[in-house]
């Protein structure tokens, strides 16, 4: 899958963020809740987009857990979905929201686990895409994704 393919994907995904009072949605053509400002996405499930079984991508999780954990910031349950679109399946994965200023953990767990990029949501709301692969989009691994 080309990496235009790969953004068009991310522009329609919905991150659904498990909160104490019920769930909150995060997009990247919408502002995000307050609760959620600042504060960052990160999935540990088939790095640089190439599909791992089930049980690798739960492994994944759980080794994600592990150093989340270990960061000792809040952080949240969260689940992304997509609907698919131009050759892309429709999908569904589990990460983690990180709550507050961690945008450089957060691009750091990106770097091990693999991962494409992550989701930053600023301190306005705007949700946006840090590169964490080199390469990807043409980008440096921290550098936001112009979408």
């Amino acid at each position: 899958m080309s990496d235009a393919e790969l953004l068009d994907a991310y522009r329609g995904t919905t991150w659904t963020v498990e909160m104490t009072a019920g769930t909150l949605d995060v997009r990247l053509d919408a502002l995000a809740d307050p609760q959620l400002r600042p504060s960052g996405i990160v999935t540990a499930y088939n790095p640089a987009s190439i599909a791992r079984t089930p049980d690798e991508n739960r492994s994944a999780d759980q080794e994600l857990l592990r150093h989340v954990r270990s960061l000792g910031v809040q952080f949240r349950r969260v689940v992304g979905a997509g609907g698919g679109g131009a050759g892309v399946d429709a999908w569904e994965e589990p990460g983690f929201l990180l709550l507050g200023d961690v945008r450089p953990l957060l691009v750091e767990l990106g770097l091990v686990f693999g991962q494409n990029a992550v989701v930053w949501i600023d301190s306005t709301g705007a949700a946006s895409l840090v590169n964490t692969r080199a390469g990807f989009a043409g980008m440096r691994p921290g550098q936001k994704i112009d979408l």
